[in-house]
């Protein structure tokens, strides 16, 4: 191809998600009555197409599995009896910083 040809194509312009992160097109099984239960939740305005709600489940169910590994690790810590001391000496140390009203 040439040089001019090149320059003269039409860019190719592709949808960014809310990250800034290039869409990627996947192809995943889907049990019908899932399908049929997104589908109606589109028609009823809480997302604008299947991807987007598709997406957005995905999204919150990495959230709800994010936290539930940080809530396991308090449970860890709170559990530690050497964390624990230290978040004491801590807390009692920064307690002048808390009467001052900061």
């Amino acid at each position: 191809m040439s040089q001019h040809a090149s320059s003269t194509a039409a860019p190719t312009v592709r949808r960014r998600s809310r990250g800034g992160a290039p869409l990627e097109k996947r192809a995943f099984s889907l049990h019908a009555n899932v399908i049929q239960e997104a589908r109606a939740a589109v028609a009823d305005g809480l997302a604008p197409n299947l991807s987007a709600f598709v997406e957005a489940a995905v999204i919150e169910k990495l959230r709800r599995s994010r936290r539930a590994r940080l809530y396991e690790a308090y449970a860890v810590a709170a559990n530690d009896p050497a964390f624990m001391a230290d978040m004491e000496q801590l807390t009692t140390a920064y307690d002048a910083t808390a009467a001052d009203g900061l």
